[in-house]
């Protein structure tokens, strides 16, 4: 099992920023190439501004990239953590559909001929080659948020299929599973900063809304927040409650062993009740502490809920 170093997350996220500047510029040598310095720099100029593609593009870019470098981490963590007869059926087929080519392109490609019919009734401010440059780029932030969101989901899947299987040794003590709470906060927070910062930008970028359904397109473009906002929210909290619940019979597991212990030894009944109590109590009040909501998780709601007020309240 192999967990990403912060400096690894780091350079996944320059690859991703550059791989979208790459892409503005080479296609914008293509634009001067065959027609001329006013038609690439007009397209730079939208990639870049009003429609935010460079920093969109990049970022949803770098955070597939994190996702398909680290997502053998969930499923190894738990198979580690649980013997593999106790994991349940609802685990292995959430896994194979967890790590299902088929599914991740069937997914991607419906979300990207979604994207293409919502961008084309809204119709770029753009022409011939320049108009399929950015559309590809628009498209292609539909398709990897498709596949980050498909991995979230099924992770969050095989995570609450763990809640019926039979713990049998305390994984608290070493917090064997914490790992699976930070991957997902890490990819889930960055796909909530994307898509506020898609549809931020998208909604209020200067389309030409000249198709037959007018303006009406515009709100299409919410679409993305819509969608996300309910899963992305679920799948930032939820891992920290199946853990919490996994843990707290990990505790369990633990204050049984003492007992068996405490059996062995001279002690009191009083005093054995009082140790096991306050065995119980230590680990329940650290548990509490360790996965309790904190002011780090405070702006992710902020900018969950101005994803939808703020394009209403820029019109």
């Amino acid at each position: 099992m192999r967990v990403p170093s912060p400096i690894q997350l780091m350079w996944l996220l320059f690859i991703g920023f550059a791989g979208s500047l790459l892409y503005g510029l080479f296609t914008a040598v293509i634009l001067y190439t065959l027609g001329g310095k006013a038609d690439a720099q007009r397209y730079l100029t939208l990639y870049i501004g009003p429609f935010n593609s460079l920093v969109t593009l990049g970022l949803i870019l770098a955070t597939a990239l994190i996702v398909r470098t680290s997502q053998h981490l969930i499923p190894d963590t738990i198979e580690s953590a649980f013997a593999k007869e106790d994991l349940s059926e609802a685990y292995w087929e959430n896994r194979r559909r967890y790590f299902s080519l088929w599914r991740t392109i069937e997914f991607a490609a419906e979300l990207v001929i979604m994207a293409f019919a919502i961008f084309h009734y809204c119709h770029f401010p753009l022409s011939g080659l320049a108009e399929a440059f950015m559309m590809t780029a628009a498209c292609a932030q539909w398709g990897l948020a498709s596949y980050v969101g498909r991995k979230l989901r099924y992770a969050g899947m095989m995570l609450h299929s763990l809640l019926s299987v039979d713990v049998r040794r305390n994984l608290f003590k070493k917090r064997e599973l914490d790992i699976i709470n930070t991957a997902v906060h890490i990819a889930s927070t960055l796909t909530i900063i994307f898509v506020y910062l898609h549809v931020r930008s998208y909604y209020i970028a200067p389309f030409r809304y000249d198709s037959f359904i007018g303006r009406s397109a515009q709100v299409f473009l919410l679409l993305p927040a819509i969608l996300a906002t309910p899963v992305l929210l679920i799948f930032n909290f939820f891992p920290r409650e199946v853990l919490r619940k996994i843990y707290d019979k990990s505790i369990d597991v633990e204050v049984s062993s003492v007992q068996e212990e405490l059996k062995r030894e001279e002690l009191s009944p009083l005093e054995k009740r009082l140790r096991l109590m306050e065995l119980g109590k230590m680990y329940r009040e650290e548990l509490r502490y360790s996965l309790q909501l904190t002011l780090s998780d405070l702006p992710i709601g902020i900018t969950l809920i101005a994803m939808i007020v703020e394009p209403f309240i820029k019109r």
